[in-house]
């Protein structure tokens, strides 16, 4: 395997890892019941990440009815979380890098309801490069964005979720 280096797709894979940060697994996955979400996620991680596809696991959960794509790479956890420790330094400019990586937490963990856009399981890590690149916040349970226009100009270009959500009116928005 050749060295890793960030790239704005591999960013993606680095944002949708973020939302799931642990240390003790070497685990990058992405649940969903979008075929379009998993299918990108799968493109990124064979052609970008060089995973081979028979070492992406699929699974059901049975409650959910959510698929679950994951592989197990420690080489590519340890380059991830090596970049966690930088993650200011590298995400601090708005371009395709950032965009990108918050396109995946979008996917992962993004939602549209009457009251805006909002994110699930955000750290507090992503909530401040949030805050510093002008996105303002609400600390509520879910981290809802304030200037959400921007935003959606912003990661629309990368984020399946948010293309499913941002063409249409407030009142008819997909709520996926």
């Amino acid at each position: 395997m050749q060295k890793l280096r960030l790239t704005p797709d591999i960013c993606y894979i680095f944002g949708v890892y973020s939302c799931n940060f642990t240390k003790e697994t070497a685990v990058i996955g992405m649940s969903s019941n979008y075929e379009a979400y998993l299918e990108r996620f799968m493109e990124i991680s064979i052609n970008k990440l060089l995973i081979e596809p028979n070492k992406l696991l699929i699974s059901r959960d049975k409650t959910t009815k959510e698929y679950t794509v994951k592989f197990y790479n420690s080489k590519i956890k340890k380059f991830f979380d090596k970049s966690f420790v930088r993650i200011d330094h590298i995400f601090k400019y708005k371009n395709d890098y950032t965009a990108n990586y918050f396109a995946g937490i979008f996917d992962k963990s993004g939602r549209y309801d009457k009251r805006g856009i909002y994110m699930y399981k955000l750290n507090a890590t992503n909530t401040i490069l949030l805050e510093r690149l002008g996105f303002h916040t609400t600390q509520t349970k879910n981290i809802r964005i304030r200037n959400e226009d921007t935003f959606i100009m912003f990661i629309n270009k990368y984020s399946l979720r948010m293309q499913s959500i941002a063409h249409l009116p407030g009142n008819e928005r997909d709520l996926r």
